[in-house]
């Protein structure tokens, strides 16, 4: 892989970016992006209950342009119905653009298969699309929600959310291209999971990697 070239500072995020000045062809190696704190719905503390609450919203990321587009705390959600956006993350929730989520032709597909070992995306057959398949629980979501059904695991006990090791989210794009994702932590700041604070690392703060193949075809290394 290339080195990464620029550093895109984004409010709130932290994006590492590669240089795109020279077009892709079937010999460039694509390159891997991370994506720091992006905030997805993150809790406040009710003034009267105490208890925590959120929005409700989400917040809607482009893999194509690296970009928040729609910020969850931003009250014109216009453009949440436009094929502006990818992904979309409210707290452990994710929607892809397509189907009931949005007007694009986004689907994904959750594999057993560690990120660096994905080289190709999967036949669009085998893509789920939000509203037309049932997971285990019964939710219709291409990115099932839930304990051990997508792409976490719960710990009642400790009350964490993990990234299941060896998972990779394979994601066609709202304009019909293909990414692949790997969640590298739900709290502010990537702490090790046996070392969040919660304080210093609240919750609902994904930082993830992902490889976005540009030239249309499914080639994802």
């Amino acid at each position: 892989m290339r080195t990464h070239a620029l550093l895109l500072l984004i409010p709130g995020l932290v994006v590492a970016a590669c240089d795109a000045s020279n077009p892709l062809d079937e010999t460039t190696p694509v390159e891997a992006v991370v994506v720091k704190d992006l905030p997805a719905d993150p809790t406040t503390r009710d003034p009267q209950t105490g208890r925590p609450v959120g929005t409700g919203r989400y917040t809607f990321f482009s893999l194509r342009t690296g970009e928040i587009v729609l910020r969850y705390d931003n009250p014109d959600r216009s453009d949440s119905a436009s094929t502006a956006w990818d992904l979309a993350f409210q707290g452990t929730h994710i929607l892809i653009n397509g189907g009931t989520s949005g007007p694009g032709q986004g689907g994904a597909v959750v594999l057993e298969v560690p990120f660096e070992e994905v080289a190709e995306a999967p036949a669009d057959d085998q893509f789920r699309v939000d509203g037309e398949d049932p997971c285990p629980n019964g939710v219709q979501r291409a990115i099932c929600p839930g304990s051990g059904n997508g792409w976490y695991n719960y710990d009642p006990a400790t009350h964490t959310v993990t990234p299941i090791p060896g998972r990779t989210i394979v994601v066609r794009t709202a304009d019909g291209r293909y990414a692949k994702v790997r969640i590298l932590s739900y709290y502010k700041g990537a702490p090790d999971p046996g070392a969040i604070d919660r304080q210093a690392n609240p919750p609902r703060y994904y930082t993830f990697e992902y490889v976005f193949q540009p030239d249309g075809s499914r080639r994802l290394q």
